[in-house]
């Protein structure tokens, strides 16, 4: 080999440039060492006389390639080395058998793992670039069965596998090559196209084929062909060596920038595969791991086939699904829709299993889907959680939740009958405590019934327990037994207890009396002894005072009952505190629990007794600022609520976005749940509807507001914040006008004549008006005035006409009418399309309307044919329109809240701006309203696709 590597014609200069290059390298010149390399290239690349020594080259492969620590080295330098190479091997045949044998040791790395692990060798980070220079080489210089070898095959899907696209598209272009070669060599003996390939060739062509269209971002076009081909892909995968190249296809669909082809994938495999076959092929934690997303449970737009779901967990066998489903690291919404794709009642399982999905539910950041998903727990495991001892039962129920929220009865039976209280016991803790202290009372009877059973010594916490236990029971009888229990155990008298006048003497008797060692036994007494005291001793705030107490200690030492106790006080205040800063603290426990009325009834109460009014109006801001909503117990504290406070609740509330929004939908779709910011803003439209408030000045406020977002000419977005407020003025105007008839403003077209707006708040505006014309007189004024205004506005000022006409067409005279028609006949030969053709089917309506009540008007019938005869399909065709819809939703909807909840749920607002539940009422109305409503949505995703 030594003879062939001094192969060239000039030693001298090849050992020159040996050394140039070794000098260069090593002193980091690199400009010097590009210029060597190009010159050898550009001598051999022009002149077939030069030739350079084997030597030469194996010191380029060696300093180019195979030093994998220099940073400089690229794809064009690598592409350069190899074309030198390749010339000097046409050359010298023998002496560049070495060169490419050794070029090919380099590309066709060992598969061999690292240290006996599961971690393979990386790839040299140019075999892709090397195998698709040199495998017509390869195969030539070492057969085809050599070099397509079952190295080859993992380079290549390796390559497959890379996150650089530059890896992907090489491999695709080895594998083409590939099929040429085997083709060319087909006839050969030996040689076997199947072994080579490792699969049948129509499925090779086709996979890259699929393969590459995945790369591009219309991936979802491919779709068609995979859909063909993709069953014979799975047909094929008995074979092991296929089902890698199979499990990479599924990677790339699962992993795809494209939603529609990720959603395809998991369709296709819900439908096709089981739990055992995703296993086989490796793919078992992609998958379910690619399913967990909340986009893929809109109940507002794409949801996956509950069906398929449902059909996917029943064939694949509960056991092994919920061993897969524990892997997960779950989101709330999907682990939500898993479990509620599964059967109640599912055999038994062990604890261990269940109590690993318990810390999955438990750990899940949404606290209503949480809730939802611990309750489901209990249908779907009810024969498990039935078997449970005790002990078990308690593990279970600290493992799933925080709170107890269900099953007392099954809970009180297995404290009544079970056995061995004594083995069972070290499993009420404090958090046990926690977690059932305010739920079903049976539960502490019970429990202290088995305690009682029990020698002194192994009473344990419970001790502590059952007695503040027992001091909330309104069961006298119970209560009485209980308390002897303790008056004979522990010499603990009830009465001494009840009589204490110093809250630290009745702390230091309890601890006393029950043994307290711990600190964490001795500060549950104290916590529980303040309670205690202050809701049942302290009736007044002047008390207080008195017992030489510090409200600041009291709030700090208390649980939230103390707190509450502590705010509802302040109702009986007699003058003004010099140190107020006990308001701060309670201001801070009323944004911990937003819903304690208490607290925030006390606060109020107080600053509007005590306080000046900027003062007082502040602290009513803050409390009404945190409360969920507008409480009539917190209000009737004070005079009157100020109409800035009134309108800031009207147009309140922060919009969900994303998976939270998504959330909601899914809550208000499956749950019948509500909103909470919805929930509040609804609370002060209730709350101005019952006249506790000035309504006039509130509408004309809202009003006001909206035209001063009408006059800042500002093009709002879709759902932005602008949007969002006019929807909620638009919403609380159509409320509060309809159950207050009478209200009349000019403002009111200024709102409906508005340019630039949203569908949904043009609709809301049109049935606004509408609604609270005095008189037909009023519009006929306005509709004179139609050819001096823009398109947008004579379509709206037409719509208004069309609502009021075909609402109240018995209040309107003949002649009001025939003026009506005379008004509008000139714009159905209007030069604008959409004010022609709207003008056109309206008038089409209200004729047909004054036919069937038998509104006599001369040239009615003939004008209603003509329109027809004009429009002919299209009549049906914009039966669904929107704006065509609004008479029937004003007329079918009694309340002015819900019919703009229709109109918002029609054009496909965000679900947390109207109150699904009041469409419930009229399901044949909603259903009509849907077909327009997926007019909308499909516009939008053309648009968004667009974008």
């Amino acid at each position: 080999m030594e003879t062939h590597m001094e192969n060239g014609d000039n030693v001298e200069m090849n050992n020159m440039l040996c050394d140039l290059i070794d000098i260069h390298k090593v002193s980091g010149n690199e400009d010097a060492l590009q210029r060597v390399l190009r010159s050898i290239y550009s001598l051999l690349d022009s002149n077939n006389d030069v030739k350079f020594s084997t030597k030469l080259f194996d010191k380029l492969i060696s300093v180019v390639i195979v030093d994998l620590g220099d940073a400089n080295v690229t794809h064009e330098r690598i592409a350069k080395v190899l074309d030198a190479v390749r010339i000097h091997a046409r050359q010298s045949p023998a002496s560049g058998s070495y060169l490419v044998r050794k070029l090919s040791s380099i590309a066709l790395c060992e598969p061999t793992n690292i240290g006996g692990g599961d971690q393979l060798v990386p790839l040299h980070p140019y075999a892709g670039q090397i195998m698709e220079h040199f495998l017509d080489d390869f195969v030539r210089e070492l057969g085809l069965k050599t070099a397509c070898s079952p190295q080859l095959f993992v380079v290549l899907q390796r390559l497959l596998q890379s996150e650089l696209g530059e890896n992907r598209k090489v491999a695709y272009a080895i594998m083409r090559k590939l099929l040429g070669i085997v083709e060319r060599c087909k006839e050969n003996p030996g040689t076997s196209q199947l072994e080579a390939m490792q699969c049948m060739q129509p499925h090779w062509t086709a996979y890259i084929v699929i393969m590459e269209q995945l790369e591009k971002p219309e991936s979802h076009l491919v779709l068609p062909m995979l859909s063909g081909n993709l069953p014979r892909f799975v047909a094929s995968s008995y074979d092991d060596n296929w089902l890698r190249w199979l499990r990479i296809l599924y990677i790339r669909l699962l992993e795809n920038q494209n939603t529609l082809v990720v959603r395809w994938t998991i369709e296709y495999l819900l439908m096709y595969s089981t739990i055992n076959e995703l296993r086989r092929v490796d793919l078992l934690d992609l998958f379910l791991d690619s399913t967990n997303k909340a986009e893929l449970y809109d109940a507002e737009d794409y949801f996956l086939p509950e069906v398929n779901i449902k059909m996917f967990v029943q064939n694949s066998g509960t056991l092994q699904f919920l061993e897969a489903l524990v892997a997960v690291s779950w989101q709330s919404l999907p682990l939500l829709h898993w479990l509620r794709s599964m059967q109640p009642r599912q055999p038994h399982i062990s604890k261990s299993l269940l109590l690993k999905i318990c810390g999955r539910i438990k750990s899940l950041q949404h606290e209503n889907l949480r809730y939802e998903a611990q309750n489901r727990m209990f249908d779907i495991f009810e024969p498990t959680i039935e078997s449970l001892s005790l002990g078990d039962y308690i593990q279970f129920i600290k493992a799933l939740c925080d709170s107890f929220c269900r099953d007392h009865k099954r809970f009180t039976a297995k404290i009544a009958s079970c056995t061995n209280i004594l083995d069972e016991m070290v499993y009420f803790d404090k958090s046990v405590f926690m977690m059932i202290y305010r739920g079903d009372v049976n539960i502490g009877i019970e429990l202290h019934k088995q305690m009682s059973k029990l020698p002194k010594v192994q009473h344990g916490w419970w001790r502590l327990f059952s007695f503040f236990f027992s001091l909330k029971l309104e069961l006298e009888t119970e209560k009485s037994e209980i308390l002897k229990f303790y008056h004979k155990e522990y010499e603990l008298d009830i009465e001494i207890f009840e009589n204490m006048a110093d809250l630290k003497d009745l702390q230091r008797y309890v601890n006393d009396k029950l043994n307290c060692e711990s600190e964490e036994e001795i500060s549950f007494v104290m916590h529980r002894c303040v309670d205690w005291f202050t809701t049942e001793k302290i009736t007044k705030w002047s008390q207080i005072e008195e017992l030489n107490l510090n409200p600041h200690e009291l709030v700090a030492q208390g649980t939230i009952l103390t707190v509450q106790r502590v705010a509802s006080l302040l109702n009986d205040v007699e003058s003004r505190f010099n140190d107020e800063s006990i308001l701060k603290v309670l201001m801070n426990f009323l944004r911990q629990y937003p819903d304690s009325v208490l607290i925030a009834a006390g606060l109020v109460k107080y600053a509007a007794t005590f306080m000046p009014p900027e003062e007082s109006e502040q602290i009513l801001s803050d409390v009404l600022e945190v409360s969920q909503f507008l409480n009539f117990s917190v209000v009737s504290c004070i005079k009157s609520v100020p109409i800035p406070l009134i309108i800031r609740g009207i147009i309140s509330g922060s919009p969900l976005s994303g998976a939270k929004c998504i959330e909601y939908g899914y809550l208000i779709s499956q749950y019948n749940y509500f909103f909470t910011s919805c929930r509040k803003r609804d609370s002060y439209i209730n709350f101005v509807i019952d006249r506790r408030s000035d309504i006039i000045a509130v509408i004309d406020e809202l009003l006001r507001i909206n035209n001063q977002m009408v006059q800042s000419n500002v093009i709002y977005l879709e759902n932005s914040k602008d949007h969002r407020i006019k929807m909620r003025i638009a919403r609380a105007l159509l409320r509060i006008t309809f159950k207050n008839p009478g209200y009349w403003s000019d403002q009111l077209w200024d709102v409906v004549l508005a340019l630039d707006e949203h569908e949904n708040i043009k609709y809301m505006f049109e049935c606004l008006v509408a609604r609270c014309l005095p008189s037909v007189d009023v519009l006929l004024n306005r509709l004179i005035q139609l050819d001096a205004l823009e398109s947008s506005q004579q379509i709206s000022l037409i719509s208004v006409l069309h609502i009021y006409c075909l609402n109240k067409y018995n209040h309107v005279k003949p002649e009001q009418l025939q003026r009506i028609i005379d008004l509008l006949l000139p714009q159905t030969m209007s030069n604008d399309f959409e004010t022609r053709l709207f003008t056109q089917l309206i008038l089409h309506r209200l004729l047909q309307q004054f036919e069937d009540s038998n509104i006599k008007l001369p040239g009615v019938t003939n004008m209603k044919n003509a329109i027809e005869g004009n429009l002919g399909d299209k009549l049906q065709e914009y039966e669904d329109e929107g704006r065509l819809l609004l008479p029937k939703i004003c007329y079918q909807t009694p309340d002015g809240l819900q019919a703009a909840d229709f109109i918002l749920y029609m054009t496909y607002a965000p679900c947390d701006e109207y109150f699904a539940d009041s469409l419930r009422p009229n399901i044949k109305l909603k259903s009509e309203l849907a077909k327009f409503r997926n007019i909308v949505r499909e516009k939008g995703e053309i648009q968004f696709s667009l974008s």
